[in-house]
Order: structure tokens, then C-alpha cells, then sequence
């Protein structure tokens, strides 16, 4: 043998062994990037012929990690509901392994996972009413000229529940295909107040109920006008006074966080504010799915279409 074929012989051994530990470095852990994994391959294939036995060996466990890798793809996809990616991944895997279990369940679970992702989708977007019961924490309150929001008298609880017509339903937040809607409403609430407490020095009582005219702008900025009905109270009114309710409220799915600021008046002597924290559970309404929607779903399911 000359000794450059000798050289060039002794190389390709070396670039070899040298793939050999890189692709187990690689392998080693799962996350591993496979497109940089199949260029070493490629390059330890070629050289295949220095030891074919451990080449093979090589080739089974490179095999088994990428196909590992893809179906731990696909599962991720699922969670981060980017769920075209998973469909196409996983309908690419079907072609090449159709007969196996492991691939089998994935489609399960994928097809499960993208079907119920996609009706909620569906039914939050064709939401058109809502009731909305809320339990709330109100200050007793204090004269208008008075009011100071750090000082709290009379922290007491307000039961309410309102009812809305829905609106303007669009979309405002998506991460993969897990989306948010937003939406305006306008509907009748109704408030029960009874508390006391100490204001400015003088024991308040108030006990009131408060129907009124809600309006809820983009599910962020609230404005109620009713009439509290007086039950009972020290304040100098006897029947009823003009309630106005500005609230910003902070929406978490089907739970909404409101800031409130509401003023009682009489327009004349009585000019009552109070402030307090909310809570409301809501209901939606209106948003049932007819065959037509389902079969439409299963659609863009099996074409990998959709929107």
C-alpha cells in the first residue's frame, strides 16, 4: 500500500470515529437538532465500508431517535396548540410507518385535541348572551368632596347579576391556534347593597337595591346607570338617588376582575361615592354547534385547513 492510500485510509477511519462520537453526543439527550444530526449521517455513511458493523448499529439507533424526535414533536405542537403543525408532521409520519401503534395513538390524540380545540374556538366566537352573577367588596362610602381612594370605611359585600346582550365578538389574543375573543354588551344588571360603616367620623348605614342600564366596551371598560332603591340608610334621602358605576374590568376566560367607582346623587345635597373590588362568573350563552359546524371541523381536520 503507498502512503498516501495508507493516509487517505487512516483519515477516513479518523473522520469515522469522529462522526461515530458526534452523533452520540447528539443522541445522548432528546432536542437534539436533526438536520445537523443528518448531515453527520450522511458523512458516516459514505465511510460506511471502515466498519460496517458499527455503522449498522449506528444506523438503528439514529433511526430509532429520529423517529422519537418526531413524535415528540408532534406532541409538542399539540401543547403549544400549534395544531397545522402537528397535522402535517404527524400525516407525513402516517405515510411512512402506517402500520404502527405508537403513530396510531398520536393521530388519536392529535385528532382529539384539535377537535375540541377548534369547537371551543368555534363556540366562544358565536357567544351572544351572557349572564354574569358577581360577588363584590364596596366601601360604605363617603360625600363626593370627601373622597380619598386609599382611605377605606366600611368595606362591605355587594351581591350582583346582570344579564347582556353580546356583540361585536372578534378575536383579540392567539397563541398557535388557542384563541381569545373580545367582545362589547350591553344588558340589565342589579345590584343588593347592605353594610355599614364609619365615614368621615360619622356611622353610615346603606342598604340599597340598584337596578340598572349596563354597557361593557371591549370587555375592558364598563359603564352601569341605574336608580338605587333606598331600604335603609342615614344619608338624607328618602327614596331613591341616581347611581353611576365606572368599572374596568380584567377578563381571565370565564372569571372577570373588575375595579369600581360608583357615585349615589340626588343632583342636590346627597353626592355618594363608593369604590370596591369585583368578581363575576360568566355564563355564555348562545354559542350551541349544529352538525353542520362539527362536520365542518371534521373537514378541515382531514384537508389540514384551518383557519
Amino acid at each position: 500500500m503507498s502512503s498516501s492510500a495508507w493516509a487517505q485510509d487512516s483519515l477516513q477511519i479518523k473522520q469515522f470515529k469522529t462522526n461515530i462520537i458526534r452523533m452520540d453526543k447528539i443522541m445522548s439527550k432528546t432536542g437534539g437538532s436533526l438536520e445537523h444530526l443528518k448531515v453527520i449521517h450522511r458523512q458516516l455513511k459514505e465511510s460506511a465500508e471502515v466498519n460496517p458493523s458499527e455503522y449498522n448499529s449506528m444506523k438503528k439507533r439514529y433511526d430509532e431517535y429520529i423517529f422519537n424526535e418526531r413524535i415528540l414533536y408532534i406532541g409538542e405542537m399539540n401543547k403549544m396548540h400549534e395544531i397545522e403543525r402537528a397535522l402535517v408532521s404527524l400525516a407525513i409520519l402516517e405515510k411512512e410507518f402506517p402500520d404502527n401503534k405508537q403513530v396510531k395513538d398520536l393521530r388519536v390524540e392529535t385528532k382529539l385535541i384539535t377537535t375540541e380545540r377548534l369547537i371551543k374556538n368555534l363556540k366562544e366566537s358565536k357567544t351572544s348572551f351572557t349572564i354574569e352573577p358577581s360577588l363584590s367588596v364596596f366601601t360604605i362610602g363617603k360625600p363626593l368632596e370627601e373622597f380619598t381612594f386609599f382611605q377605606s370605611p366600611g368595606v362591605n359585600l355587594m351581591y350582583g347579576l346582570g344579564l347582556y346582550k353580546v356583540f361585536n365578538v372578534h378575536e383579540s389574543y392567539r397563541r398557535g391556534f388557542k384563541k381569545k375573543f373580545a367582545y362589547s354588551q350591553i344588558g340589565l344588571k342589579i345590584d343588593y347593597f347592605n353594610g355599614t360603616g364609619q365615614s368621615i367620623n360619622e356611622e353610615v348605614t346603606l342598604g340599597y337595591i340598584n337596578p340598572q342600564v349596563s354597557f361593557i366596551a371591549n370587555r375592558s371598560l364598563g359603564l352601569d346607570v341605574g336608580y338605587a332603591l333606598i331600604q335603609k340608610t342615614t344619608l338624607p334621602v328618602e327614596k331613591g338617588l341616581c347611581s353611576f358605576n365606572l368599572n374596568a374590568e380584567f377578563p381571565i376566560d370565564f372569571l372577570s376582575l373588575g375595579l369600581n367607582a360608583r357615585v349615589l346623587t340626588d343632583f342636590n345635597e346627597v353626592n355618594h361615592i363608593q369604590y370596591g373590588l369585583s368578581l363575576k362568573y360568566i355564563f355564555k350563552l348562545g354559542n350551541q354547534l349544529n352538525q353542520a359546524d362539527l362536520d365542518g371541523i371534521q373537514k378541515s381536520i382531514e384537508t389540514i385547513s384551518i383557519k
